[in-house]
C-alpha cells in the first residue's frame, strides 16, 4: 500500500505542478518564481516530529531516522537562506538557489536511500506516514521545478529563448 500511495501522490503533485503551478510561476521573474518553491522546502523540519514521544515505533532504527531528520532540518534552514537571498534580490541569489537546491536534492536522495535500505516504511510511523506519503513526493516535484526554472533561466541568459514565451505544456 505504501508504494501505491507514494506513487499516486507523486503523480498528483506532478499534475498540479505541470498544469497550474508552473504556468503561474512562468509569468514571474526568476527570483519571484523561485521564492515560493523554496518556501515548500522550508517545511522540511517536519520529519523531526518522529522524535516526539509516541510518534513512531519504539523499535525503529534510530541512526537512519536521526540522519533523515537532521538532514531535513539543515535543508529547511538552507531553504530559508535561499528564500531571503531571492526575496530581497541579494547579490548571488541565483547562485545560492543553485547551491541550496543541489545540496538539498542530494539530502533528499540520501534520506530516500536510508529510508528504503532501513525499511522504515515497515515500522509504525504514526503521523509521519502522511509526511512520507504526501510531503516527500511534493519535495521531489519541487526540486525538479526549481532545477527546471534555473536551467531555463540560464538558457534564457544566453539568448536562446524567452522564459515568458515557453509553451504552457513544457
Amino acid at each position: 500500500m505504501f508504494g501505491l500511495q507514494f506513487t499516486f501522490s507523486l503523480i498528483l503533485c506532478t499534475m498540479v505542478a505541470r498544469w497550474y503551478v508552473v504556468p503561474a510561476l512562468r509569468r514571474l521573474e526568476v527570483h519571484a518564481a523561485l521564492t515560493p518553491l523554496f518556501l515548500v522546502h522550508a517545511m522540511r523540519y517536519l520529519p523531526s516530529s518522529a522524535f516526539a514521544p509516541g510518534q513512531v515505533d519504539a523499535h525503529i532504527p534510530g541512526a537512519p531516522m536521526a540522519a533523515i531528520a537532521y538532514g531535513d532540518l539543515a535543508s529547511a534552514a538552507l531553504a530559508l537562506v535561499a528564500v531571503v537571498f531571492l526575496r530581497y534580490r541579494l547579490p548571488r541569489a541565483i547562485a545560492v538557489a543553485w547551491l541550496v537546491n543541489v545540496v538539498t536534492s542530494l539530502d533528499w536522495l540520501y534520506a530516500s536511500f536510508l529510508a528504503a535500505s532501513s525499511r522504515l516504511a515497515t515500522y509504525a510511523m504514526g503521523g509521519n506516514w502522511y509526511i512520507i506519503n504526501y510531503y516527500v513526493p511534493l519535495i521531489a516535484v519541487v526540486h525538479v521545478m526549481i532545477f527546471a526554472r534555473l536551467i531555463h533561466e540560464r538558457v534564457d541568459e544566453h539568448g536562446t529563448g524567452n522564459c515568458a514565451e515557453a509553451s504552457p505544456r513544457s
